[in-house]
């Protein structure tokens, strides 16, 4: 009887048990430091969802989810405080990461990738983490709170120097400054092959975090702070796929800031789903 059914609160083909899994999806659904409009916190039960409507198969890098194993734990159990919720999102991803899978991070806001970070840290020690983002994300405190999604990027160049950022296109000039004279790899473009050499010579373990709002707005208006002059869809793809080359260093990523309750026609989720199936398709 079992097979007459599916599970579509779960990320496409997600049917491996834990035991099994190569990779392992979970959701982060908080978004309490979200400055400008809220929701993100159902930005992961979105990507799910759109994920139904993808192929399994990837033209571009010639691999199926079907030859894939992982596993979807789905939404992540909150409670407690900001510092409380943070201690379990390191905890919960240490725990993963330490049982030698990689991680699929499903955001919520863009401030959870801190503690995933310092899970990395406590496994790894030395990594290199690369964002796709249009914001900075380095001011010291934002609003008070030095754990907000503004200060996230500050708080992740206290764990590791070794940060790239792409696609930004706003900040503060305090956080503009920051970046200068801590000669913080940040750069107004996509990633190029250059850009790729360099992290190559590293020679370190890599997590990436993409925030859906590097993309323009024109394709992906859900998000809590979109911000113009962007990248296309495509652009951003031909971005990623640069890290093919790189692919066996890379210990897992996230996808942040996708807010579906601003979403036009769904594209913003339908965007992220496609960026989890090609990151999975490439690293798993």
């Amino acid at each position: 009887m079992k097979e007459h059914f599916i599970d579509l609160s779960k990320f496409i083909m997600a049917n491996a048990s834990y035991e099994d899994a190569d990779g392992v999806i979970y959701s982060i659904p908080y978004d309490e430091t979200t400055s400008f409009k809220p929701g993100t916190r159902e930005g992961g039960n979105a990507i799910r969802t759109a994920s139904w409507g993808l192929e399994t198969y990837s033209p571009i890098l010639d691999r199926d989810l079907s030859e894939l194993k992982y596993c979807d734990l789905k939404d992540l159990d909150l409670y407690g405080n900001q510092v409380e919720i943070f201690n379990t999102i390191q905890s919960v991803s240490k725990e993963i990461l330490k049982d030698g899978k990689k991680i699929i991070v499903f955001g919520g806001e863009h401030s959870i990738t801190y503690p995933i970070v310092k899970a990395v840290k406590d496994v790894y020690n030395d990594f290199i983490v690369i964002q796709f983002d249009a914001h900075c994300d380095l001011r010291d405190e934002y609003l008070g709170n030095k754990l907000s999604h503004a200060c996230v990027m500050r708080r992740v160049y206290e764990l590791t120097k070794d940060i790239f950022q792409f696609g930004i296109r706003s900040g503060d000039k305090e956080e503009w400054d920051f970046a200068k004279e801590n000669n913080i790899y940040l750069k107004m473009d996509l990633m190029n092959e250059e850009d790729l050499e360099f992290i190559k010579s590293l020679d370190k373990p890599i997590y990436l975090t993409v925030d859906i709002d590097v993309l323009d707005p024109a394709y992906a208006p859900g998000t809590g702070t979109p911000e113009p002059c962007g990248f296309s869809t495509k652009e951003l793809f031909n971005s990623l796929y640069l890290l093919k080359e790189v692919k066996d260093r890379i210990i897992g990523f996230d996808i942040v800031e996708v807010s579906p309750i601003y979403d036009i026609a769904n594209i913003t989720a339908i965007a992220a789903a496609k960026i989890a199936r090609e990151l999975m398709l490439m690293i798993l």
